[in-house]
């Protein structure tokens, strides 16, 4: 703007242009411009422009007593009409000329508000659309971990169900199987008052003691219906030695090579030992149904510790078998899920190892290929106390393909 001008430089501008403009019409020829009027006129306009009316009126005064004093009247002043005239029209040229440089610096300064408020209404806009962009990304955000939740309830749901299928089938059967088998064992016992070899007495005393041992299963599913099973410390060691040595008639039989590998540092973990024996005995059980009448299993044990898990111990079954199937293998811990034909298995074998295991704060994987064989992998905590990691709560789990 003009007024931001130093007033001094303004004013000392309004005194050389015109000075200017009599030097110039010194060196032009009279014929070209007798009057000079010109000259003055642009001095006027040139002066208006950068100082202002206060700068153009000065301009005007001293140009138009040049103009009379070295052009027109020779060397003195005559203060005529003609004057006056000229007088007049080079302050309305100053007038003029300041009016049209303020307007228009004017519109210049509101132009330049104007894009500087823009420029802030953007910068607003844009920071209230980053913002925006950042809530609506949090909801995005919120949202999926919602559906994930709901993704997660509705299989928990679907588990629940299960469960109660299973309680309520347990249960039944339980009950049912209980009278016959109490029968069996009065009659056991009747026969062992008979007069017997000595063998016979040894087989009918294994006979005895596996009753026995159906009717606590029976009894444990019973409880495990109506409540959590009884815990206790576990050597599992100890139980999967148990176990084979059960078994071992039956490895013989079906000529299955049964290699077995126990850590010295393995830790006694607290659960139940008839349930953990319960899972043991129907992964081998499906092992040997994969490999048939050949193969091996191998069984060992090793202790685990991986945060966030809590520290415990892996039991890992792996035989040479047939292995899974890859579109049965996400269903394999579903209810009535099975690869044995009909007649041979329920679907109920690893559903039942599954969730007893969580009970245990536990879990159970799987990994498996056709024609080579299945590897299953069992976590139990040392203290089944306390939860295990939330993996033990994970439905990616993959069972055994030749489970029961």
């Amino acid at each position: 703007m003009i007024n931001n001008r130093p007033a001094l430089a303004r004013y000392l501008v309004a005194a050389l242009i015109p000075g200017l403009a009599i030097a110039l019409a010194k060196v032009i020829p009279g014929r070209a411009d007798p009057s000079h009027f010109s000259l003055f006129f642009i001095a006027v306009m040139l002066t208006s422009w950068y100082g202002g009316l206060g700068a153009g009126l000065l301009a005007t005064v001293l140009s138009a007593l040049s103009l009379e004093y070295f052009f027109i009247s020779k060397y003195y002043i005559t203060l005529d009409w003609h004057s006056l005239l000229r007088l007049a029209v080079f302050t309305s040229i100053a007038a003029l000329t300041s009016y049209l440089t303020n307007a228009r610096k004017r519109a210049e300064q509101a132009l330049r508000e104007a894009h500087d408020e823009l420029d802030h209404r953007v910068q607003e806009r844009t920071a209230e659309l980053a913002q925006a962009n950042d809530n609506l990304r949090g909801e995005i955000a919120e949202r999926k971990k919602a559906e994930t939740e709901l993704w997660r309830l509705q299989l928990e749901l679907g588990r629940v169900e299960r469960l109660a299928t299973l309680g309520r089938m347990a249960g039944t059967i339980a009950h049912d199987l209980g009278t016959p088998l109490n029968s069996v064992l009065g009659y056991t016992q009747l026969l062992a008052q008979e007069n017997l070899t000595e063998r016979a007495r040894r087989r009918l005393s294994i006979i005895e003691t596996q009753i026995n041992r159906m009717g606590d299963i029976i009894q444990n599913y019973l409880s495990q219906t109506r409540g959590t099973a009884p815990k206790d410390s576990v050597m599992i060691n100890d139980l999967v030695r148990d176990t084979l040595t059960l078994l071992q008639p039956v490895f013989h039989e079906r000529g299955i090579e049964v290699r077995s590998q126990f850590s010295d540092a393995a830790p006694v973990i607290y659960g139940n030992s008839d349930s953990i024996q319960r899972v043991l005995i129907n992964l081998l059980d499906n092992a040997m149904y994969a490999c048939e009448k050949s193969g091996a299993i191998q069984i060992t044990t090793k202790p685990c510790s991986a945060p966030p898990k809590p520290d415990g111990i892996l039991i890992e079954v792996a035989d040479t078998g047939t292995g899974i199937a890859p579109e049965i293998l996400p269903k394999i811990f579903d209810l009535f899920v099975t690869t044995k034909p009909p007649g041979r298995g329920t679907g109920l074998g690893l559903v039942i190892c599954q969730e007893i295991i969580r009970a245990h704060g536990g879990a159970i994987a799987v990994e498996s290929s056709l024609g080579k064989g299945t590897i299953v992998t069992i976590y139990l905590p040392v203290d089944a106390r306390r939860p295990a990691a939330s993996d033990a709560e994970d439905n990616h789990e993959r069972a055994h393909s030749d489970c029961g």
